[in-house]
């Protein structure tokens, strides 16, 4: 398969673009520190975690305000405006959590909550010839990108989490950093019959935490919900939205090339399921499962005011279709050259 076969909706040159030129001016000023850039394909570019530990990476922490300046703009960049309000948001919670946990006692011994406490990590050369990728990793925000031959772009796993989902306390009280995934989820809950919501409700108690967890690799289950086919238009508009929610946390260009890949795909046997209980304030769990792709959120923990929240892709996680294109291309290519 040559390069011209790809699918074009891989394609985002211009997010490509800027990510590498974001990419560049963050290794420019704080490139001498060891713990930022490493060879593409390291086997620690495919570890990732959502709880707060100390990770491969430079922390905000540890850069000079240049530096973070840089580190955010790659961020910006990379994820558009909509969802770079997200990702600021749920960093700055950090600060709100201490103060929870400080009110309420609930704080853990040598577990500190810190807004500059996100590790950014390079991986190969940005805007070389090779595939090259990034990550932000840290508390409830995890962002992994591999870009193929400067144009293809791979940006899952990528996971949102908010704690508090609602701050309870303070000048940030009723401040929530992912609103639409709560209600959008719980409008289309609401808006199917008793019917419907027999086939959709598929369990009354929520699991703990999303079921893929942090795996580096998930692969499909037996699809579990209604099938969209199944809703009337109204319903239907409202599922559509609820997936629009997480491909939306891309750039326009992303988002658009994404959105058009799972209507090729086909919708109408994408399923929605929830489990838990269906009012604010109970725990809850829902999942969207598509041919192709994974949405998981979770709102149990903290008395239900915990949201985690992830998109994964069963065959372009890491870039893995793309990265396996570019290899046979580049080994076709070598033999025609023999």
């Amino acid at each position: 398969m040559t390069t011209t076969e790809r699918p074009a909706l891989a394609k985002a040159p211009a997010t490509a673009a800027a990510m590498a030129g974001a990419a560049k001016a963050l290794l420019a000023e704080i490139g001498s520190d060891s713990r930022l850039a490493f060879e593409f394909g390291n086997e620690q570019q495919f570890e990732w975690d959502y709880r707060p530990h100390v990770r491969a990476g430079v922390p905000l922490l540890d850069m000079s305000a240049n530096g973070r300046r840089a580190a955010m703009h790659l961020v910006e960049v990379s994820v558009g405006i909509r969802a770079n309000e997200k990702a600021t948001s749920i960093m700055s919670l950090e600060s709100t959590l201490a103060d929870h946990e400080a009110l309420d006692g609930t704080g853990v011994s040598g577990r500190p909550r810190d807004p500059s406490r996100y590790y950014f990590v390079i991986y190969g050369d940005p805007g070389g010839s090779a595939p090259w990728g990034w990550q932000v990793d840290g508390h409830h925000v995890s962002l992994n990108y591999t870009v193929v031959d400067n144009e293809y772009v791979a940006v899952t796993p990528t996971f949102f989490g908010a704690n508090p989902a609602v701050s309870l306390h303070g000048e940030n009280a009723g401040f929530r950093a992912l609103p639409e995934e709560e209600d959008v989820a719980r409008d289309l809950l609401y808006s199917l019959s008793d019917d419907q919501r027999k086939i959709a409700l598929q369990n009354p108690v929520a699991p703990p935490d999303i079921i893929s967890d942090s795996n580096a690799r998930v692969m499909p289950g037996d699809p579990i919900g209604i099938n969209l086919s199944a809703l009337d238009d109204p319903q239907r508009d409202g599922f559509v939205e609820l997936i629009h929610v997480y491909v939306d946390r891309m750039t326009d260009e992303i988002a658009a090339n994404q959105w058009k890949r799972i209507e090729g795909d086909g919708l109408d046997t994408i399923k929605f399921a929830w489990k838990g209980g269906p009012d604010v304030g109970d725990g809850h769990y829902y999942a969207v499962q598509g041919p192709r792709f994974l949405i998981e959120y979770d709102n149990t923990q903290n008395d239900a005011n915990h949201i985690h929240s992830v998109w994964r892709d069963y065959i372009s996680d890491w870039g893995d279709d793309m990265l396996g294109r570019h290899y046979s291309d580049a080994s076709s290519d070598h033999g025609h050259g023999d």
